[in-house]
């Protein structure tokens, strides 16, 4: 049974300062994804390190880290699933460590705020 929407809503906001910190020290860890829609078979994906993060940030169909999330594509990718954030469109500017933090907190402090309270 998923959450209301105004305690979605709190920790939503709460994410985008708690996950900060997960985030830069890339605290995630390899898992095998547990939700599986259009038929694929189950795929490599991270989640938190901390069981209370997953519990409310945590994405067990794409990851967290967003470096394995695939989203609808835009332009001559549409109706085709695609990275998010892909290691190509890294600036040469940017450190990759930072690449992936960013990538992780846009992924799941943004795009898939306190996703698993929806569920």
């Amino acid at each position: 049974m998923s959450a209301s929407k105004s305690k979605q809503v709190l920790w939503m906001l709460a994410g985008y300062v708690i996950l900060i910190g997960p985030c830069l020290r890339q605290d995630w860890v390899p898992a095998t994804s547990t939700i599986n829609p259009f038929g694929r078979a189950p795929r490599p994906i991270t989640l938190w390190r901390s069981a209370w993060l997953n519990s409310i940030y945590g994405n067990r169909e794409d990851g967290v880290s967003g470096a394995e999330a695939l989203i609808w594509g835009s332009g001559a990718q549409e109706g085709k699933r695609v990275p998010y954030m892909p290691d190509a469109n890294r600036p040469k500017w940017l450190p990759w460590w930072l690449y992936a933090a960013l990538r992780a907190w846009l992924w799941s402090a943004w795009r898939n705020s306190a996703n698993e309270l929806s569920r």
